[in-house]
């Protein structure tokens, strides 16, 4: 599956490009365990491990559980930045509780599928999409999906993801409906798959600053 194509691709980088499928860290984690490409690659359920820590999470996370987490956020004294929307609300979640843990390569999947506006779901419920990320040293490295491909499912998590545009997320894009009159012609099964570069660079070449990894960068002005 495209988990364990990523594991491949993963270890063969860093054993081609140094020698071998531990990684050092560069800087000041020079200090730290080797990252190790090595063994397969740890997997944390996001709501399963989530309710570890936050036993009182709701059952069902949709549109209308903003007040629950607002209330979760401020009763833990977790702070978030505004604006408030349950998707950026369950990111920050992750983000405390979970993305921590991750140092060794670590996949996390089961996200709620409020988070995955353009992934299937992967249960009958349509409650939980069909997603992955790959983290390692705290960071995310890989991105994944299997696309959704109904355009009727699509325009409505299109319609609910204009509401978190309603609630001040400027970020969020706006309703796509030439994709979706695209997708009435047919798409078949699709998994959507993106990588970081630089910060995999980064890490195998063991530099400490992304601007290293690109060979044309910004340059700031001369100062006159």
């Amino acid at each position: 599956d495209l988990m364990q194509m990523t594991e491949d691709l993963l270890r063969g980088m860093a054993e081609t490009l140094t020698g071998s499928a531990a990684v050092s860290l560069p800087g000041d984690d020079a200090d730290s365990a080797p990252i190790n490409f090595g063994p397969s690659f740890r997997r944390i359920d996001v709501m399963q491990e989530l309710r570890k820590h936050i036993p009182e999470l709701p059952q069902t996370l949709n549109e209308g559980s903003l007040n629950e987490l607002q209330s979760i956020l401020a009763g833990r004294d977790i702070p978030v930045a505004h604006p408030h929307t349950v998707p950026r609300l369950l990111d920050r979640l992750i983000g405390f509780y979970i993305e921590p843990q991750c140092v060794q390569p670590t996949f996390l999947y089961g996200h709620p599928a409020i988070m995955s506006p353009l992934a299937k779901c992967a249960d009958s419920e349509q409650t939980v999409s069909a997603r992955f990320e790959l983290f390692v040293n705290g960071k995310e490295l890989v991105n994944a999906y299997e696309e959704l491909n109904d355009p009727n499912q699509q325009r409505v998590k299109f319609q609910a993801q204009a509401m978190e545009r309603d609630q001040g997320d400027d970020e969020v894009p706006l309703p796509d409906s030439a994709f979706c009159d695209a997708l009435e012609a047919g798409l078949p099964p699709t998994a959507g798959w993106g990588m970081g570069v630089d910060r995999v660079i980064a890490l195998l070449s063991g530099v400490t600053h992304l601007r290293e990894t690109i060979a044309f960068p910004i340059m700031r002005p001369l100062a006159k």
